[in-house]
């Protein structure tokens, strides 16, 4: 067989470099491949899967496991194309072979093969219903329903006890854990009772059902070779049920990078990956570490911020071209509005010099922190879409401000009266539409509180209602106003609204704090409703126009442009504030692969940048992003002078030896 396997592999030598073919030859034992970004590991898992078939390896008994239904696909197909018996290599997610394996062995559960299985939306409306029965849900503090299933699932991804997943996600709800954990085990219930299973359920009983010597005997005789990809994100469930699956034979192959884990958020361990080779005993590491993506000098910033990580594999990437390409720069700005402002300059710029729009991203850590981005590239009519989180002016909370503002611009506007009156404490719908009623019979806010709203301020059921709604009104319908002072009574009027809408979300009040800075670079409130009236249904549509990336970093993970800019590489926001409060220091760390991630998805060009103000709090001084910081990193690229930088900036450049060149 082995020289069978050698000629077959003589066509595939020129297609791979040396390490992509040891990964694809490796078939037997234990083999973890250690593939640094760009680096081709899904042709390594195409050639391989097509090398093992071709070697006579029966396909059916060919295991191949990732974290989308998608790339099992592609990976499949493309070695099909090459071998049509490819496609009958067993191909999939966890959950979905998890699934399979439990309709053939549910008796062993105290399952029914019927199963269903829950998506998210039924799993919280099963909580919702526990709660109910429990009486729980009459208190309008309880959690709900989403932030349970969110604790329930960090348990079992996470082997965390509800006190500590509550401590780790809802701190609020600390006087609610001996009421959380009824509810948890009457969702328990709940489920066997109705012969159903969420997704995490799909884990726990695979790895229970794997622990069984005789049903795990017969899964080894079927899956002779398996392979895993994207292994650095797996959970604790997961690396279970990879070393129960290969305990018999141990022909295991698992494909990631450990310097590319940054979703233990959602319950993956690093430590996984970086365990692999002592849990499997005489396991081979094979590094790939040419890059077929990146130039050699955006390779270097990334190499740097990779050997200052703590607990990692050794590895330097190479790009396999040769190109050393343009050093990636580095920008201090004033505040976060210069920063937005140079942003989208930049992008009109490299447009008009040829590039197209669909070649650059703006990548960041929340979508937060491209907020002002967002409202400079709706001034300038600059196409964009959101990748990893909601467009600015189309939140809710954002949308409700904003319309009060809207009933002064145009007293007319029945949507957003609609809108507005719908907030108001205890008016109901019926009401809201007689007022409405009333209210297209004047053009004139001030005839519209005279005649409409001021009978209603006394001698009503909600008169103190109606009487603070009216007074606003009154108070931001002067023409001489500046759209500031008005946004800044408006969400005076709001605050105890937005706090019984929006419990529990602070995230909702920063966000309405930068609207309020926003607003303070416009003159009229006509100039300021003119750039939020963007319709973001026409912008995100699919159709085949330019448009510019901006997106979260997590959410850019396997993509890659031509043209990246990272912006807001500020300490407290990349990395966050959340994770440089974690004691233990790996949240930081995971920040570092987080930077990592993004550096790592440029090709050509790579613009850093930081700034000294944030638009929320103007006291706020802005500290470079502490990975950038070690001199082998700042070796790397090329600090820029910004024109419009202020004293204050200038002084701290000087203070933290940001130097002007």
């Amino acid at each position: 067989m082995a020289e069978g396997r050698n000629r077959i592999m003589q066509g595939f030598k020129g297609q791979l470099n040396a390490s992509q073919y040891e990964a694809v030859t490796s078939t037997e034992g234990p083999v973890l491949v250690i593939a640094g970004a760009g680096s081709g590991k899904t042709r390594v898992i195409e050639y391989r899967s097509l090398h093992l078939v071709q070697s006579e390896v029966d396909p059916e008994s060919i295991l191949l496991l990732t974290f989308t239904r998608r790339s099992a696909q592609e990976m499949i197909e493309r070695a099909s194309r090459n071998d049509a018996r490819c496609s009958r290599i067993d191909g999939g997610t966890f959950h979905s072979f998890a699934s399979k394996t439990l309709r053939r062995y549910s008796k062993n559960l105290g399952l029914s093969s019927s199963f269903t299985i829950y998506d998210e939306g039924d799993a919280e409306e099963a909580i919702r219903r526990c709660c109910n029965k429990m009486g729980y849900n009459q208190d309008k503090e309880f959690p709900k329903k989403n932030e349970l299933k969110n604790v329930f699932s960090l348990c079992i991804n996470k082997g965390l006890d509800v006190d500590d997943a509550v401590l780790k996600t809802y701190e609020d709800y600390q006087d609610w854990l001996g009421e959380i954990k009824t509810v948890q085990k009457e969702y328990s219930k709940y489920k066997l009772k109705n012969n159903c299973v969420d997704y995490d359920d799909l884990l726990v009983y695979l790895k229970i059902i794997l622990e069984n010597d005789a049903v795990r005997e017969t899964l080894s005789l079927r899956y002779q070779y398996i392979m895993v990809d994207e292994f650095q994100d797996t959970n604790g469930v997961q690396a279970d049920i990879i070393r129960l699956l290969a305990k018999k034979n141990g022909n295991i192959m698992v494909v990631g990078d450990d310097a590319q884990s940054i979703y233990g958020f959602r319950g993956a361990n690093h430590l996984n990956i970086l365990k692999f080779p002592t849990t499997f005993e005489g396991c081979k590491v094979i590094k790939l570490q040419e890059n077929y993506r990146s130039t050699q000098s955006i390779l270097d910033v990334g190499n740097t911020v990779l050997a200052n990580m703590t607990h990692k594999f050794d590895k330097r990437l190479i790009s396999a071209t040769g190109n050393q390409g343009e050093k990636p720069t580095l920008r201090c700005f004033a505040d976060v509005y210069e920063e937005a402002s140079w942003v989208a300059r930049k992008v009109q710029s490299l447009c008009a010099a040829g590039a197209s729009m669909r070649e650059i991203a703006i990548l960041f850590r929340t979508a937060f922190a491209s907020m002002p981005l967002q409202t400079e590239l709706v001034k300038r009519g600059i196409r964009y879409k959101l990748f990893g989180g909601r467009k600015f002016y189309e939140t809710a909370h954002v949308r409700d401000v904003v319309s009060y503002l809207r009933l002064v611009a145009n007293p007319s506007d029945e949507l957003a009266w609609h809108r507005v009156l719908l907030l108001l404490p205890g008016i109901g719908v019926r009401t809201v539409e007689r007022l409405l009623d009333l209210i297209a019979g004047y053009s004139n806010l001030a005839n519209i509180i005279d005649k409409v709203f001021a009978p209603f301020c006394t001698g009503h059921k909600h008169s103190p209602v109606f009487a603070s709604f009216a007074a606003l009104l009154q108070s931001i319908a002067g023409s001489s106003m500046t759209p500031a002072r008005q946004l800044e009574l408006v969400l005076t009027h709001y605050d105890p609204i937005m706090k019984v809408k929006y419990k529990k979300d602070s995230s909702r009040a920063k966000e309405l704090i930068m609207l309020e800075h926003m607003a303070r670079r416009y003159d009229t409130l006509k100039d300021f409703l003119a750039d939020v009236a963007v319709d973001p249904d026409k912008d995100n549509k699919d159709d085949g126009l330019e448009y510019l990336t901006l997106s979260t970093v997590h959410s850019s993970k396997g993509l890659e442009w031509g043209k990246v800019f990272i912006i807001g590489l500020v300490d407290g926001v990349f990395p966050s504030g959340r994770a440089l409060a974690n004691g233990d220091g790996s949240d930081v760390e995971e920040e570092k692969r987080l930077l990592y991630v993004a550096i790592t998805r440029a090709m050509d060009e790579l613009f850093l940048s930081f700034y000294n103000k944030n638009g929320v709090s103007e006291r706020s001084i802005g500290e470079l992003c502490r990975f950038l910081e070690p001199d082998n990193v700042k070796q790397t690229y090329e600090e820029k002078v910004v024109k419009t930088v202020n004293v204050q900036v200038r002084r701290y450049a000087r203070n933290s030896g940001y130097k002007r060149r």
